[in-house]
């Protein structure tokens, strides 16, 4: 009679446990009534007592997992929100890379901390690019069309001033400065005459594209090499402070009034830039010529072929 009992009290209690491995817990207490000494079989409150360590044990288990599952949804939420950040600052320096000269943009992913973008002695060549015709075709044009028609054909520069290491500095309008760097000498002011002669290449490409609907533009650049300080600028106003990053001193002026001196689609060089590239391109010795606010005459190469 006894075991039939415990037989009985023990399928219950299998019962119970199946509930329990299922999550259900609202029969819990009768699993705590049988584990009472005295009451049941020791056989039957021994492993009532198995049963109800196992379901504590499970309980606990299951709060520190809901704790766990919430922490993990604070964290996924905060990492939202950061990726989100990045998201927008990513945003922004795509944005921002396309006002920003390449080598600010370099010296600054190289070192994000503290980038250094004080003033530099740096050997440079210098690129001063002027798109003739303009003026004339400004007052024939719609602004639009205006904008438009200078877009194309400055975009059309942008593939070879990047390919040879050009970083374009500033643009007025009708023109455009850029800098060449490199270890080598030698190399950016390859780099800049060779930009110049694509640039050249290109231009006759769209004046054959657009003849018979306008009249061809040319493009006069001017190149000079050597010493600059190359870094910020900074003009503090009442109103705010603004930098700007750029080449500056003799080497820039003379750059600047070279391509002043060149007319009809010329590429004019400084001597410096002669002297570095001669054995590469074919040039023409034009002679000193006088420069407008430059003391001495300078010596000027035309670039030819």
């Amino acid at each position: 009679m006894a075991s039939e009992v415990s037989e009985k009290f023990i399928k219950y209690l299998i019962e119970l446990s199946k509930d329990v491995a299922k999550g259900h817990y609202d029969k819990a207490n009768d699993i705590f009534e049988f584990t009472k000494s005295g009451q049941y079989p020791d056989l039957v409150s021994e492993l009532a007592e198995s049963i109800g360590m196992m379901m504590v044990k499970i309980e606990a288990r299951e709060f520190q997992l809901e704790g766990m599952i919430e922490e993990l949804k604070e964290k996924n939420i905060e990492l939202g929100k950061t990726l989100r950040k990045v998201e927008i600052l990513e945003s922004i320096k795509t944005h921002l890379g396309r006002f920003v000269p390449q080598s600010v943009k370099r010296i600054i992913e190289s070192t994000p901390e503290d980038p250094n973008l004080q003033k530099q002695n740096l050997d440079v060549s210098v690129l001063f690019l002027d798109l003739a015709g303009y003026t004339r075709l400004s007052e024939t044009l719609e602004v639009e069309r205006m904008n438009f028609f200078i877009e194309m054909y400055f975009s059309s520069f942008l593939d070879d001033i990047h390919q040879n290491n050009g970083d374009i500095n500033e643009t007025a309008g009708d023109g455009l400065m850029v800098i060449f760097q490199d270890e080598e000498k030698a190399q950016h002011a390859g780099n800049a005459v060779k930009t110049a002669i694509a640039i050249q290449e290109k231009v006759r490409s769209i004046n054959q594209d657009l003849e018979g609907h306008f009249q061809p533009l040319a493009v006069n650049i001017g190149i000079n090499s050597g010493s600059a300080l190359v870094g910020s600028t900074c003009f503090e106003g009442i109103t705010g402070t603004r930098f700007t990053f750029t080449a500056s001193g003799r080497v820039t002026n003379v750059a600047a009034r070279i391509g002043q001196l060149a007319t009809n689609g010329e590429i004019l060089i400084g001597k410096e830039t002669a002297k570095r590239t001669r054995e590469k391109f074919p040039l023409k010795d034009l002679g000193p010529k006088g420069l407008k606010n430059v003391k001495e005459p300078v010596r000027i190469f035309q670039v030819v072929g």
